[in-house]
């Protein structure tokens, strides 16, 4: 794909000044540079919106040629998004409003313009990519819903956290491929150990750097306090390079899922990093996410297994002996948290060993929530605004969202009772999916992998403020649950005889298809997708796995 084939301005700018080669870039390139210069050095309030721009120019050129590198470019971009935005507060101050957040829209935006738009592929080839073209139109119109909380500018803003994450998805499925899925996993238990070290160096071996202390005071950030010491001094959970504590303990749990599914499947060189992960998820003070990571385990050990009937008997007997060891345990469990001083470790203990106690855990706390957010739902079925559910509604100054820290109950609260539902089905299907997949097919440890962060992120796929996590798992899930190439020929043929869906499983119509395959004439006709003419329009690679 070149310039002229998207059409950038800047492109044909070059061809009408008609200079030799390389004169036409040295021309505009050298006095531009020179007034980027000057604007830095004249005015440092600048530098978020020169970075932004800088920083989303590059990753567009790349896509143009490379959209893979540049998918996981971004992808990789975004868990150190808060900490850039952090760094440059003593010299450029700090602003909500930050254009540094708008790279990763911009980017997804990009991709989704040269995948659908130039090299005209299939928008929703799949039921669950039906469910998640029909929530982004949900999204979208919602954004303009003229009750909505922050008006049609908060809304917009709110697309930011409800409808960008699934466009990742749409990504995921035409631009992932086993090379680039294996490459991710690998760099994110990296990235997640780095960031855990980071996040242990910031409460339990070092202290806060002075980047972290400024946006602390600037922001009151309240998620992260854990009380006070005897002396008075304020007591902090763990936030690393994100903007919040639950995607910090969410994006370690990513890590260690990646870590054990690479495990299962007999690639242990990942179980190294598990050591510093766990410690770091533990001392960041996330209980959910520590349930949700031993119930991932769980489930992980039981879908090893291959076997419906087994599998479901191993996370019974999982969870059962994970209630018997609290039941028997818990009190010398809670004193010896009690006694190592830690506040983070007996928090804990405390909420874990009594998740029904509301003074000890915020269980019954979200569980009231949600069920008050679906039943805002009903009775205000269009929502109350894509900007409601998220701080997209504080771009305009107004009042407050109203997050519920469970993704269900966001998209309840912002699209209503239509809104909720179809994000339900979109769960139910993509869990179908996944695990389907990787029961029917070969042992596939990317598939694993994908299923074991499905869990593990369960009511955070679409949280607000998690633009790294929500991003990389709906383009892991995107590749994971994309058709393949025997399920998109039934569907053709299902599809052009005008027949329903179940009209396969008649068994006259499967004597008449055996033994046709992708080397049959109607067949390979009805598996080729539509080619644009570009030089990059080729089909993208499937993933290796049964339909």
């Amino acid at each position: 794909m070149t310039t002229s084939e998207l059409s950038v301005p800047v492109g044909r700018l070059y061809r009408s000044l008609r200079l030799p080669d390389g004169t036409a870039a040295l021309v505009i390139g050298v006095p531009a540079a020179a007034a980027l210069g000057a604007v830095a050095v004249l005015h440092p309030e600048w530098w978020r919106a020169l970075l932004a721009g800088a920083v989303a120019i590059n990753l567009i050129v790349v896509a143009m040629k490379w959209p893979r590198a540049a998918a996981m470019a971004t992808l990789l971009w975004l868990p150190f998004l808060a900490l850039v935005r952090r760094l440059l507060i003593a010299d450029a101050g700090w602003t909500q409003n930050d254009p540094l957040l708008l790279v990763g829209p911009v980017v997804a935006l990009f991709l989704c313009y040269r995948i659908f738009v130039v090299e005209r592929r299939g928008l929703a080839p799949d039921r669950l990519s039906k469910l998640v073209v029909l929530l982004l139109v949900l999204a979208f119109f919602g954004a303009f819903n003229p009750f909505g909380t922050g008006g049609v500018i908060g809304g917009l803003a709110g697309l930011i956290y409800l409808g960008v994450p699934l466009l990742w998805f749409l990504i995921g499925r035409e631009l992932g491929e086993r090379r680039t899925v294996t490459t991710l996993i690998y760099a994110v238990v990296v990235v997640s150990v780095g960031i855990g070290a980071y996040g242990l160096f910031q409460t339990q071996y070092g202290s806060l750097p002075q980047w972290d202390v400024d946006w602390f005071q600037i922001t009151g950030y309240s998620g992260a306090n854990l009380g006070r010491t005897d002396s008075g001094e304020v007591l902090h959970r763990p936030w690393g390079t994100f903007s919040s504590n639950s995607e910090y303990s969410g994006y370690l749990a990513f890590g260690v899922v990646f870590a054990l599914a690479m495990l299962y499947h007999r690639r242990p060189a990942l179980v190294l990093a598990l050591p510093v992960l766990c410690l770091a998820i533990v001392l960041a003070g996330g209980r959910s996410v520590v349930a949700l990571t031993l119930l991932t385990a769980v489930v992980l050990t039981a879908l090893r297994t291959r076997n419906r009937v087994i599998a479901l008997l191993v996370v019974v007997l999982g969870i059962g002996a994970t209630y018997g060891v609290a039941l028997a345990l818990g009190e010398q469990i809670d004193r010896a948290a009690n006694l190592s001083g830690n506040a983070a470790a007996e928090r804990q203990a405390g909420g874990l060993l009594s998740p029904l106690d509301p003074d000890e855990s915020t269980f019954l706390g979200h569980w009231a929530s949600l069920l008050n957010a679906m039943g805002d739902g009903v009775t205000n079925p269009v929502g109350e605004g894509t900007g409601a559910s998220n701080i997209g509604s504080r771009v305009t100054g107004g009042e407050e969202d109203r997050e519920t820290d469970i993704d269900i109950g966001d998209v309840f609260v912002s699209l209503g009772l239509v809104g909720g539902a179809v994000f339900i089905a979109i769960i139910v299907v993509s869990f179908k999916t996944v695990f389907g997949r990787y029961l029917r097919g070969k042992p596939d440890p990317l598939i694993f992998a994908v299923a074991g962060i499905l869990v593990v992120n369960f009511g955070q796929w679409l949280q607000g403020g998690h633009y790294a996590a929500s991003a990389l798992m709906w383009f892991l899930l995107g590749w994971a649950a994309k058709p393949s190439p025997r399920s998109l020929r039934e569907e053709s043929e299902r599809r052009e005889d005008g027949r329903p869906v179940w009209s396969a499983l008649d068994p006259r119509r499967l004597r008449r298809t055996r033994g046709t395959g992708p080397s049959g004439a109607s067949a390979a006709t009805l598996a080729r997708p539509a080619r644009s003419g570009l030089p990059d329009s080729r089909p993208v690679d499937q993933p290796q796995h049964s339909g």
